[in-house]
Order: C-alpha cells, then structure tokens, then sequence
C-alpha cells in the first residue's frame, strides 16, 4: 500500500503581518526599506509618487537599478527570507553605463523589504526591467499562501530598473514633506544617490533645523572639514543607513557606517546612537593628497594626512554627540519634574532632594537609557517616597542578582502585584500551617483540643480537592448531638464548643449545606467528620465503628438525609494491622496516620515546603525545612509517630 503524499503546508493570514510587521504595517519604515531596496540595486536615481487622499494620485517608486529578470523576480520573490548576502555578495557592482563607480555595500540581509508595496497596497503591481525584457507582475495577499503573483504584461526593452505601483488607494498618514524629512534624514549620504518625492528632489533642506547640527574641524597644516550631523529622531532596526559618510569633491568615498575606529573612539558602545545618527564630512582637500584608494572604495590606512583627519574629525563627532547627549539629558530632566512634579509636592522636603539627586544621576550616568525608561524609574522613585515602605523595595532589589531580577520581571510581566500577593499570601499560609503541623503533630504536650482541632479546622484542604470549599465549616448543632450521644461532656469542652471532647480524643464537625433551584439552604449537601485519637490508641475496627454510630446519629436527629456525603477521618499516631476504608453508600470512613496526613500536605503544596525553606517568612519563624524532610524519631508517651 503506497503511502499518502503530503500536502502543502498552509499559512495562516496572519503570518505575513507577523512576518514583515512594520514593514507592512508603517508607510515610513516601507518607504525607508523600499529606498534601500532600489540602493542595494544600484540605483542612482529613485523617484517616488506620493498619494493624495483622494485617491486620484497613487503611490509608485521607480528606480534605474540594476534590475531583475523574470526568472530572478520569482527566485526572490519565492523565497522567505532571502539571504541576499549568500546568494548574491555583499556588494553590488554598477551599471555597464556607471562602471567608473565602486562597488556599493548593500543593506538587505533577509527579503522582507519587497513585502512593503503592501503597505500602501494590496494588491500591487511591479514591473522589472533586465536582460532586454520588461515584465509586469501583479502581487497580492493569499488565502493559504502569504501572497500570490501573476503576469499582466510582459514586452522586450533596453533598460533596467523596477517600479512599484499601488493599485488601491491608500490611507494617509504622512504628506509628501513628511516623507521628503524621513527619506532626508537617511539617504543624503551618497551624492551619486538621488531621490525625488513629486518631482522635488530631497535635500538637506528638507530635514527640519532641529534635526541637523553643522560644525567645522580644523587639521592643521591639513585643511578645514565640514561636518553635518543629522539626527533620524529614533533608533532604526539597524545601523544600515547610519554612520559617517566621508565626500570628497561632491563623491562618496567607500560606504556610509561606522568603522571600528569609530566605535573605540566615538560611539563608546552606545548602540542607539549608532542607529539614529549620519554624520557626512565634506573633505574635499582629501582629493588633493594620495589618502583615496584608486577605486574610491576607501582610504589609504597608512597615509598620514589621512590618520590626522580621521582622528580629528573622530574627536569633533564625539564632542557633538555628547553635546546632544547633554542637551537630551536636560530635556529629560524638565520633562521628568514636570510629569511629577504634583506628587513630588506632597512629599517632604528631605525625599524631595533626594528624589531630585536621584533623576540627575541617573540621566547623567546612564547615557544608553531611554525617555520612557527614565520616567518609569523617576515614577517608581516618587512613588516609593510616598509610601510607607520607603526604600526598604530597593534594599531587596539591590540585593538581587542579575538572573533573578529577569526572573522577577518575567513575574511581574505573568502577574499582577495584587494577584501575585494573593497566590503568595495563600501559599505563605498554608506552609506556616505545614510547620505547626510538623511541630504539634509530634509533641506530646500538644492538647488535641486547644491546639490540634484547630489546627485541622485549617487543613481540610490536605484531605483532597474536593475539601478546599471555604463553604465548610464548624457544625455546632450536630457537635451538641454527638456530645449527647456519647453522655455528657468532657475535659475543655467549654473552650470549644464546636468540638466534641472523648476520653481518648475529639471530634469536628463540618458541613457544607445543599441549595434548591432557589437558591435557598435546604440541608447538608457534604458532611466531614475528623476525629483524632490520642497517642497510644491505635486506630482499628472500633474506631471506625464508633465513626459509623456517629452518622446514624445525626440521621436519626433529621440533620443529614440519605443524600449527604459522609466522610470520616479518623486520625492517629499509628493504625493497627490490615486496617482500610469503609464506605457504605454515600459515607466513606478512612484511617489515616498524622504522618500520613503531614505527607499528603507536603504533596499538595507541590513539596514546596523544602524548597522553600530559605524563603524569609519561614527563616523569621526559625523553622528549619531539614529537620521536617528527615524521618522523624519515635518518642515516648505522647503524639510521636510510631510505627
């Protein structure tokens, strides 16, 4: 029998949303990575049709690159995630018509740039123009598949390059100067590339004044530089379009990025600044000297005019940077007071300085820290100040190693303060319980009256799942029944009502009551009966017997009916041989040793009493963890668990 072939694989419609993200999603990141599409092409030359909102005018992007053909369109185009890199080297060489030029570093690593003409939209048509032909695909979102494509024309040509063009109107939510400003900030590093947005050519006039800092380096004996320092006003994906970009006489010398020089002496491992900042220095006295490679891919490392210019020029980009920096800084610091300055009104003087120092430090010392990161920190602080803990919070933060301050991220990205204090309050309670149980379970002083049924009121849980009901609880009228079974009462009775006092223990009595379709109590839907016997009594047929006459009691007084649950514990230090379970119906009575009891607690809290042993609340209690997992010593005469 020949096995079944395999069916494609489908992807969901969301995949390429995910896949692509902003890419597809933000027109200024599309715009940004269709551009560097048509660079890593070749192109010279990018011109950009801007919508307008009446749909009359639609977005397109036309480049002279290089190019594609047919059958390259649908390699590329087929491939997720496309390692340009591999396939096709890091650099890209020029036109035939543009040979003088160097080789041009490219900037796409993985595809997902093409997926932006979706961004404006959906579907769209690219024409190719490579190798004498001219093809026009049209491309659209899938169904099963991210997207499909089809041919819609295809004719003979001479040139070469791509365009984009929307087919559907798109939504607005930049104008054309918006774009001529993102595209300004990023691609005015290489004089041989030029784009356009609706004709107009974009420029250095185009970034606002706010975004660009000039300054001049002299080198002596060597000449003046100009330095222009642009600022893309947030920190791209990547450094691709960043870094120092050096013209001589109107060309680009080797590729706009940072060099690792620039790192040591200019970037100081501040990586957000390396992915907002271009600094373009024009240095046409460099043409003068032998310091540029023949093929203009770079400079000569060993010529000394240009080790002079690079150091200085290096030196006067670092003071810029921190110029920026120290007036960001101060930004912060205004920014910061004004959010809080309501609260920080109400706090007193002396937490007012302090809080004040403590925005200056850290603006001044952590120069790599975020806006928002600054006004969480600054908002936690004040808070602290005005809360009654003060700063006992970061005392225990500071005391946290790296690895478990993630962890208490990844707690506190899972839960909520509150609802991580109730969990922790629930566990902290029932581990406290635990460590009472270790310790009176084993004392022979301990009175079963006074210290052990209250204990057990609190340790229904231990029983089973089917216990934890906070609907259980002490039955008087039922403990008055059974006491008057039994004749009268015994030692401590008074002290607690709830319990019946034996001469060779005590009982309790719980119950959860039954409801009507109304709503209204109409009996006991579920009775727990726990009697504990004092040490030296083992527990046999007798004593499940006399549990046995406790139920029909109450059966016979009209307190439970045929349909309530009935479950017996009957606890003691040790059980004689071959004893078991009675059920008849629906009353079940089970034996159980307080050592078996102890260890059914310790499993229902998942053992955590152990690992938990360094946790404070058990230190502050002096509990020690170990002496409760080792196996306990008979003792004598009182509740020591024999075997």
């Amino acid at each position: 029998m020949m096995a079944s072939e395999q069916p494609l694989l489908a992807f969901d419609q969301r995949f390429l949303d995910r896949h692509a993200g902003p890419i597809i999603s933000d027109l200024s990141v599309a715009l940004v990575e269709l551009v560097a599409n048509a660079w890593d092409a070749y192109a010279t030359k990018v011109d950009i049709v801007w919508p307008t909102n009446d749909g009359t005018s639609r977005f397109s992007i036309k480049d002279n690159g290089r190019g594609m053909t047919a059958e390259q369109f649908e390699q590329r185009w087929g491939v997720f995630d496309y390692n340009r890199v591999k396939a096709e080297g890091e650099y890209v060489s020029p036109p035939a018509e543009l040979s003088e030029l160097a080789p041009r570093r490219i900037y796409g690593r993985n595809g997902r740039g093409r997926h932006g003409g979706f961004a404006f939209s959906n579907p769209y048509e690219i024409t190719i123009e490579a190798a004498g032909e001219k093809v026009t695909y049209r491309v659209s979102r899938g169904g099963h598949r991210p997207f499909n494509w089809v041919v819609v024309h295809r004719e003979e040509s001479g040139g070469h390059g791509v365009e984009i063009r929307a087919v559907e109107p798109t939504r607005l939510r930049l104008s054309a100067a918006d774009v001529r400003e993102v595209l300004g900030t990023r691609y005015l590093m290489d004089p041989n590339f030029q784009v356009s947005v609706d004709g107009q050519a974009v420029t250095f006039d185009d970034i606002p004044q706010d975004f660009v800092r000039e300054s001049f380096v002299d080198i002596p004996e060597v000449g003046r530089a100009r330095v222009l320092m642009i600022d893309s006003q947030r920190a791209d994906r990547t450094t691709r379009q960043h870094g120092i970009a050096w013209h001589v006489n109107s060309r680009l010398v080797g590729d706009c990025g940072w060099r690792g020089t620039d790192y040591e002496r200019v970037l100081d491992g501040r990586t957000s600044e390396a992915k907002r900042f271009t600094f373009i220095v024009f240095a046409d006295f460099l043409a003068d000297t032998d310091a540029i490679l023949p093929d203009w891919s770079g400079f000569q490392p060993g010529n000394e005019t240009w080790k002079k210019t690079q150091v200085a020029v290096q030196d006067k980009i670092r003071e810029e940077m921190a110029a920026f920096s120290s007036e960001r800084r101060l930004e912060a610091k205004e920014a910061v007071r004004e959010r809080y300055a309501s609260t920080v009104a109400r706090i007193a003087p002396s937490a007012r300085e302090r809080w004040n120092n403590f925005v200056d430090q850290v603006i001044d010392t952590c120069p790599g820290i975020s806006a928002e990161q600054i006004d969480q920190v600054a908002g936690i602080l004040v808070n602290l100040e005005a809360s009654s803990s003060q700063y006992s919070l970061l005392a225990r933060l500071h005391g946290l190693q790296p690895g478990e301050l993630d962890q208490l991220d990844g707690i506190l990205a899972a839960w909520s303060v509150a609802t991580a204090k109730l969990a922790l309050d629930e566990i902290q309670s029932r581990l406290k319980l635990i460590a009472e149980l270790h310790d009176k379970l084993r004392d022979e002083q301990a009175d079963e009256v006074r210290e052990l049924q209250p204990l057990i009121e609190r340790s229904l849980w231990v029983f089973g799942p089917e216990f934890e009901s906070i609907e259980f609880t002490s039955n008087r009228g039922m403990s008055e029944v059974i006491r008057k079974l039994l004749g009268g009462t015994a030692r401590g009775s008074l002290n607690r009502p709830d319990f019946v006092i034996l001469p060779d223990g005590s009982v309790g009595l719980f119950a959860r009551p039954a409801f009507d379709d109304q709503h209204e109590v109409i009996g006991v839907a579920h009775l727990v009966v726990v009697e504990l016997k004092r040490p030296g009594i083992a527990i046999s047929m007798e004593q499940k017997n006399q549990a046995w006459k406790y139920v029909v009691e109450l059966q016979t007084q009209g307190l439970i009916d045929d349909g309530t649950r009935v479950t017996c514990f009957v606890l003691g230090s040790r059980l004689s041989p071959r004893e078991g379970v009675r059920e008849e119906g629906r009353t079940k009575i089970i034996p159980m040793t307080y050592e078996t009891f102890i260890k059914r607690a310790e499993t229902r809290m998942l053992n955590l009493y152990a690992r938990l042993s360094e946790a404070p609340f058990l230190r502050e209690a002096g509990l020690n963890a170990d002496t409760f997992v080792a196996e306990p010593v008979p003792r004598q005469g009182g509740l020591g668990l024999s075997a």
